[in-house]
């Protein structure tokens, strides 16, 4: 699966999700907010927004490959060529 998401789409808004299944487990989530229309509502119960949300693993190894990953790709942000994209 392959997902593109376009800077203009980017926001600065970052959450940290919890969700408790229904076998009693809880997973935590890290999730980025997209542009989205006005005319979605986003109560906290039924939040309606467009977003991307990356799932924790369970184990400190994983999350640490997940952040590494993250970090790596700040890098890459911060040193790609100026005059690429678009705003």
């Amino acid at each position: 699966m392959r997902v593109n998401v376009y800077s203009q789409e980017l926001t600065d808004e970052v959450n940290v999700l919890e969700k408790q299944s229904n076998t009693g487990l809880v997973y935590s989530a890290v999730q980025i907010m997209l542009h989205s229309s006005p005319m979605l509502h986003h109560p906290p119960q039924d939040d309606d927004r467009s977003a991307v949300t990356f799932w924790l693993p369970e184990s400190t190894e994983r999350r640490e490959a997940l952040a590494k990953a993250f970090e790596e790709m700040a890098a890459r942000v911060r040193s790609a060529r100026p005059e690429t994209g678009l705003d």
